[in-house]
């Protein structure tokens, strides 16, 4: 974007005028600065009416067309205001009414997009990014720092959600495509096949209502470079539990509170939406919960399927404590072992050893659990073969979105919600971490002008 230099100097110059009879006796940077921002703010707001209403010369007519089909005659100039980054701004332009269908009409509003009352596109932008970030009332005191006028927390609230509808009413077009065989049928002829692979993880987080804990499903589709030469930690010569070298980027976060089955259709939409079908091999990495991979063999059959390498050890460890004690040398060393089976995709060696605590009777509960977990797994746990082959074994994407959506953002100290703002304001936080918050301002805009 370009600017006229003469008209900038001289409206520097005049700004640098008015600075230097505001500041009186003392001179600061300091003093300028706080001046200067206030300055513009003022003049920026007097230069949108002015532009608004410089406009109006379109429309100096008596009649304009109507949706009815009839003509809206021109009654008067009346008032409107508009929240702007620069604060509220009001302006005057020309008011038509149909007098077949009663329905009033401002041409310029519609010209320009405005909805009399409400905030800009890049107003309501800055004040989602805020709410899906911090508290709404928070937000609210950070917004008026920055922009150097009050905006109550409801406005935060209602900015961020509607972002978030906008990513629901996304994610409904997405489903409605996915699940229409037109669609895919014409999707299938333009594909291009891409190498490579392309990995995916599921997992649940509770979050708070008013009156009750709901799971929020979240789902992230990533991949996975190589970033240099691990440097794991070692137990009797074997790496055990890191994959340094391996890293996830690319990460595109979704997530509602849903029935398994319904966030099928979200986990099939997005898959769809990012092209998964395209790479050479599709790779889920999750924990072992039994509605994760009910849905990853529907949808995607033909996955790689792992079992979260650092879920899998997790249990052990109340196996070692029950049986020996906590942090004794003989859990640690039995712990060490296991653990190494484990991770070199002994499954059976690592159930046999289990076994032998059948009798105790405090392990036994833990063994229990344990091996019932392994024997439903022990094919997504074959993680000598899978490390072999170069793939993620750890689902920490995931947990890092569960903390990133759920722990940072909608577990805050106090936070109660309703149903309706748990699931947008978690949407508009996914869509501001998958940096698709742009793509979303058509959407939203659409939806705000036709409520």
């Amino acid at each position: 974007m370009e600017f006229s230099i003469t008209r900038l100097e001289q409206a520097a110059k005049i700004l640098a005028e008015e600075i230097k009879e505001q500041l009186a006796e003392k001179q600061g940077i300091n003093e300028m600065e706080q001046i200067m921002r206030e300055l513009v703010k003022e003049a920026a707001g007097l230069g949108i009416q002015q532009a608004i209403e410089q406009g109006e010369e379109r429309y100096a007519r008596k009649e304009v067309g109507c949706r009815c089909g009839e003509k809206a005659r021109f009654v008067s100039k009346r008032e409107a205001v508009l929240w702007t980054v620069f604060g509220k701004v009001g302006y005057k332009r020309r008011y038509y009414l149909c007098a077949e269908c009663h329905q009033g009409q401002s041409p310029l509003d519609q010209e320009y997009g405005i909805v009399p009352g409400q905030v800009t596109q890049a107003l309501s932008s800055l004040l989602g990014v805020l709410g899906v970030e911090v508290a709404f009332e928070e937000a609210s005191q950070l917004a008026e720092r920055f922009l150097l006028f009050r905006v109550s927390d409801n406005t935060v609230r209602k900015q961020t959600e509607g972002y978030g509808n906008a990513q629901a009413q996304a994610e409904k077009e997405w489903i409605e495509k996915a699940e229409d065989e037109k669609s895919l049928q014409v999707r299938e002829r333009s594909l291009e096949y891409r190498s490579g692979r392309i990995y995916a993880s599921m997992d649940g987080v509770h979050v708070p209502l008013r009156h009750e804990w709901r799971e929020l499903k979240t789902l992230c589709w990533y991949k996975v470079e190589k970033i240099g030469m691990s440097t794991p930690k070692k137990h009797h010569g074997q790496a055990v539990g890191e994959q340094n070298h391996l890293h996830a980027k690319n990460m595109k976060y979704y997530c509602d509170i849903a029935e398994a089955e319904q966030f099928g259709r979200l986990l099939w939409a997005t898959g769809i939406q990012n092209n998964v079908d395209t790479y050479d091999e599709i790779v889920f990495v999750s924990d072992g919960a039994a509605w994760i991979w009910r849905l990853v063999e529907k949808y995607f059959p033909q996955a790689v399927q792992i079992v979260d390498w650092y879920h899998a050890s997790q249990y052990l460890t109340p196996i070692a404590e029950a049986a020996f004690g906590a942090d004794t040398s003989q859990a640690k060393e039995w712990l060490t072992r296991a653990k190494t089976d484990l991770w070199e995709g002994r499954i059976q060696e690592v159930i046999l050893a289990c076994r032998t605590f059948l009798r105790h009777v405090h392990a036994r509960p833990f063994v229990e659990k344990t091996i019932t977990y392994y024997t439903n797994n022990e094919k997504r746990m074959d993680y000598a073969r899978f490390r072999q082959q170069g793939y993620l074994i750890g689902s920490g994407t995931i947990e890092s979105a569960c903390k990133q959506i759920a722990a940072a953002r909608l577990k805050c100290s106090g936070a109660r919600w309703t149903l309706a703002g748990v699931i947008a304001t978690a949407k508009a936080r996914a869509a501001w971490l998958s940096k698709t918050w742009d793509i979303l301002k058509p959407i939203y805009l659409n939806l705000s002008t036709s409520t």
